[in-house]
């Protein structure tokens, strides 16, 4: 289940009502490993936040590409992601569908669609392309073949993995739903609101999650969704990851939820970052 933190507002009672807990924002904040590369640069920037706020549990969302890459080392890879993995944070897990990751998987690479809407040239000539491919691209059973591989590859190295998942690019579409599905996992993370993707959208990706995610707002709250798998609750990123969103934006939008709590009741947000960027 998705990490938080719980804020409470001040709310002034009269004295004659009956004791009851007050309404909360629960803060969720998640870390998207892209499975390109950990560099030493972004570790330290991720080991400077860590130190400046220990007790804040995190909802890491790990990525089994890094071990399938032709010149990975895992053990060097295990020993940096125990840099800035704690004990109280979960581990779920993310995917994109880089071609080495398909080919571990046993299924056939997909270049495209794109999240540009086009194939980028200065990208079509990466070692390990896959990155910006939407995961919806690939059939149930296909993408059933990356979960159940990149489950086993982070079995390996030691990672326990909770039931939790977001889809790359938040393009968790009903192939993806389902697949997770079906390998057990109860609970995603990829439903956000466009909103905060206006810098980019004049490229396909916008309305690429907003075909998927068509309903959902900065202030959805946690709703179910039914596959022919099963069941799965949807926890929405509300106000997405770093690259798309400012600081500022950031404390405004759990300023905003502060506010509707006398309304609205208990609610959740949920900001975060890539590690790579």
């Amino acid at each position: 289940m998705i990490r938080y933190l719980s804020l409470t507002a001040l709310v002034l009672l009269p004295a004659c009502a009956s004791v009851q807990s007050p309404p909360v924002v629960r803060v969720a904040i998640s870390v998207d490993w892209e499975g390109r590369e950990i560099s030493e640069q972004n570790l330290i920037a991720f080991e400077n936040i860590r130190a400046a706020h220990p007790d804040v549990p995190l909802t890491q969302f790990i990525n089994a590409a890094y071990f399938v890459k032709p010149d990975a080392d895992a053990a060097q890879l295990r020993e940096k992601m125990a840099r800035v993995l704690q004990s109280q944070d979960e581990l779920g897990l993310h995917i994109h569908p880089w071609r080495s990751l398909a080919q571990a998987s046993g299924v056939e690479f997909r270049a495209e669609p794109t999240v540009w809407g086009f194939v980028r040239e200065d990208r079509a000539g990466w070692p390990d392309p896959g990155h910006d491919v939407s995961v919806e691209a690939y059939t149930v059973d296909e993408f059933q073949a990356f979960v159940k591989t990149s489950k086993r590859i982070l079995a390996e190295n030691g990672f326990a993995l909770s039931q939790s998942f977001r889809a790359g690019a938040w393009l968790a579409g009903p192939h993806v739903r389902e697949a997770i599905r079906r390998e057990g996992f109860v609970v995603d993370s990829s439903a956000t609101d466009t909103k905060w993707h206006d810098e980019i959208d004049q490229y396909a990706l916008p309305s690429m999650m907003r075909e998927i995610w068509p309903d959902v707002t900065c202030e959805t709250q946690p709703f179910t969704i039914q596959t022919p798998a099963g069941e799965l609750l949807e926890m929405p990123d509300t106000g997405a990851l770093a690259d798309y969103i400012t600081a500022v934006e950031m404390i405004d939008h759990i300023a905003a939820a502060v506010g509707r709590l006398d309304e609205s009741g208990t609610q959740f947000v949920h900001i975060g970052f890539h590690l790579e960027t």
